[in-house]
């Protein structure tokens, strides 16, 4: 990290955020008219932002209220796209995948940054969306995961104006779809194997938590093991219900041996099975994950759980799958990276505490294109519990102070540096 003062822009609380204009000249910087100067402190950014609140919480509950199960993401498509029309963007429109895409040219555009965040929730389309604001936190279905990501995606183009900020390196924003579960990340990895320019660097923009920095991927597979009675004229000895089977091949899993180095996982995550209290179900289906930092050691465990299948149809006179439907290998970027050092650094001078752990995000998609890239979260909340679903209001913008430093680092080339060995 620079010392502080050691030159303009530098990021804890003693230095200016550069490379853009302060119209209204507040905060404790040096505010300057023309090309290349400074908006105030990076501390003084939130307050620069608060009268953008009630429009970035506008946008929040328009999102969260919109359903988009995976596949069915239209709605929150078309939303994103007329803001980002509003705001101005010459580039505005959906792509054949049905992402909804913009374009904020720089001043030079040598150099082109990629925003997104997927519009898609696991929320069913028929559950109630209804948000609501509270005095210190808004809830609602999903709108943690991702309507706050969609909805600060949506709101960047505003607050760069606000602080009449213009960068000299192009930002496109993506709003992806059919990005959970099955849907395997399609709409990005159409964009980027469809892209028209390269790209410098990713953020991915999750809704929680504050200070969630993911710069690396750790392998991972996703699959379904279903089991299916066969009809009974196809039955022989042996034959149990397909949720009796199931739970053989879930205890033989479970018994596989994985070793702490390298680290490796096995998650079951879901079991689906039965209609009727008396009724058998002849089929049973079982969701399962398995992580590591070894590729090798997941072609292992994926290896062990297809014989254990195999053997449990047999033995138990099943159809019984394994469908793996989603694979990722272990990769990233390391600490020293200067991106991640720029983004430490405008999250220590906004009071932001970064946390470097793994959560699953599009991030794996760069990794794979060796696009450096990072994930990054806008407030504070909750996702996926049994409680229902909410975010912070009061972090909000200081989340999207963090997303301004990190453009304005980059744009400056504070990351372009080879990272240390």
């Amino acid at each position: 990290m620079r010392a502080a003062g050691s030159k303009p822009g530098v990021f804890p609380v003693t230095g200016t955020v550069e490379g853009a204009s302060a119209g209204n000249g507040k905060g404790n910087g040096n505010p300057r008219d023309g090309d290349g100067d400074a908006v105030g402190l990076l501390a003084d950014l939130p307050g620069l932002l608060a009268p953008l609140r009630e429009e970035m919480l506008a946008d929040l509950v328009m999102i969260g209220q919109t359903p988009a199960p995976t596949g069915a993401e239209e709605r929150r498509v078309q939303y994103m796209m007329d803001r980002f029309a509003e705001s101005g963007l010459p580039e505005a429109g959906p792509d054949e995948a049905g992402n909804a895409v913009g374009f904020l040219p720089g001043r030079v555009g040598d150099r082109t940054i990629l925003l997104v965040a997927h519009l898609d929730t696991i929320v069913p389309a028929n559950v109630d969306h209804n948000a609501t604001v509270l005095a210190d936190r808004i809830e609602g279905p999903g709108i943690s995961d991702n309507s706050l990501g969609a909805a600060a995606l949506t709101m960047l183009p505003t607050v760069l104006q606000k602080l009449n900020i213009r960068l000299n390196c192009n930002l496109q924003l993506l709003g992806s779809v059919k990005s959970l579960d099955r849907g395997d990340h399609a709409g990005l990895k159409f964009f980027l194997d469809h892209a028209s320019r390269p790209y410098n660097y990713g953020v991915c923009l999750e809704g929680v938590p504050l200070g969630r920095l993911n710069y690396f991927s750790i392998g991972t597979i996703r699959g379904d093991i279903s089991c299916r009675v066969r009809p009974v004229e196809s039955r022989s000895y042996g034959s149990e219900s397909a949720i009796v089977v199931l739970n053989y091949i879930i205890n033989r899993i479970l018994a596989i041996e994985t070793p702490t180095r390298p680290f490796t996982k096995i998650r079951i995550a879901r079991v689906r099975a039965g209609k009727s209290y008396d009724v058998d179900p002849d089929k049973a289906v079982l969701g399962f994950e398995i992580n590591s930092h070894s590729d090798e050691m997941i072609g292992r465990v994926t290896e062990q759980i297809e014989d254990i299948v195999s053997e449990m149809s047999a033995r138990h006179a099943v159809d019984a799958e394994l469908d793996v439907f989603f694979r990722r290998t272990a990769g990233g970027l390391r600490f020293s990276h200067p991106l991640i050092r720029a983004c430490v650094q405008v999250m220590e001078g906004l009071g932001i505490e970064p946390d470097q752990g793994h959560s699953p995000s599009e991030l794996s998609e760069f990794i794979a294109r060796d696009i450096p890239a990072v994930t990054l979260g806008i407030s504070e909340g909750s996702k996926h519990h049994d409680q229902i679903d909410y975010v912070m209001i009061e972090p909000v913008m200081r989340g999207m102070a963090q997303l301004v430093g990190l453009l304005t680092a980059l744009d400056r080339g504070d990351a372009d540096a080879p990272a240390a060995s």
